[in-house]
């Protein structure tokens, strides 16, 4: 049922005279086909997902086939385990997969771009918390320390 191509396993490391037999899986072009394979079988996960929901949210209408909605989601479940595998030992997983119509050329550098603006929101947020802390904790310091300079010593 997986549609994950031959080259999929990792190959051993061969040396440069075999190499041409096998295509390197480190190269761009197999980068590429992973993503696209990776792509695919999100797309997969997708409509499995739909089609498990609908069946469980239809689940008391007439027509209706539980067995159905039970094979879907058994799918589900084999395809996403199929995924995280696929995405561990490609090394496709470690970044992001945008959807097919959100790819191109200007938007690799626009994304980038929002995600390091979105990041430094992020980091000024938390430094102006971190610093309310210690403004906070600095005055609970000061009035503390006044209290004990006020009491009376025994």
């Amino acid at each position: 049922m997986s549609t994950l191509p031959s080259n999929y396993s990792l190959v051993p490391f061969l040396s440069q005279e075999s190499s041409t037999s096998v295509t390197d899986q480190n190269s761009p072009e197999v980068f590429k086909q992973n993503v696209q394979i990776a792509l695919d079988q999100v797309a997969r996960i997708h409509e499995l997902a739909r089609s498990g929901l609908n069946g469980m949210q239809n689940a008391y209408q007439a027509g209706n086939s539980p067995a159905q909605t039970e094979a879907d989601l058994i799918a589900l479940d084999q395809a996403l385990r199929t995924l995280a595998d696929f995405l561990k030992t490609t090394g496709v997983g470690a970044y992001p997969l945008l959807p097919p119509d959100a790819q191109g050329a200007a938007s690799g550098p626009l994304m980038e771009q929002h995600l390091i603006t979105e990041m430094n929101q992020e980091v000024q947020i938390l430094y102006e918390k971190l610093k309310r802390i210690q403004e906070s904790s600095g005055v609970v310091a000061q009035h503390l320390s006044t209290l004990d300079t006020t009491r009376p010593k025994p």
